[in-house]
């Protein structure tokens, strides 16, 4: 199978109702799962032994601000609500990953000279979706 570009991928979040994608105003995506892990070792174990615990995601998404941009993020920076957002990252043809996202980080930066750029971070609030099938 041939390697993967950022050429291939897409990330939509909700704007104002409908999925919108940002593909065009962002620069790099990540994401990451992760699990907690239990330790089950007993005193006299000589390797520690170790229970899954629970499993857990995380998006990072950067990108330059505009009024997209800004709108979906702006409007969150410095405020507690517990209102998710619908995200989907399309890795590649036919692979997406979907799912409802607090967002929990949102940085803007920038200086004189230079596009005004975010960065925020999402995450995974249940399951996170590996499909074959987009959203939208």
């Amino acid at each position: 199978m041939a390697n993967t570009t950022f050429k291939d991928m897409d990330f939509k979040i909700d704007g104002a109702s409908t999925l919108t994608s940002i593909k065009a105003f962002i620069n790099q995506v990540d994401m990451q799962g992760t699990m907690d892990l239990i330790e089950d070792s007993a005193m006299n174990d000589t390797n520690r032994q170790y229970l899954a615990g629970l499993a857990g995601t995380t998006f990072s998404v950067n990108g330059m601000v505009n009024t997209t941009t800004d709108g979906i993020f702006g409007v969150l920076a410095g405020k507690h609500t517990s209102v998710t957002k619908t995200v989907e990252w399309k890795a590649y043809t036919a692979r997406y990953y979907n799912g409802e996202v607090l967002v929990t980080n949102v940085q803007y930066s920038g200086s004189t000279n230079s596009l005004q750029t975010f960065s925020a971070e999402m995450t995974i609030d249940g399951v996170l979706n590996r499909t074959s099938v987009a959203l939208s």
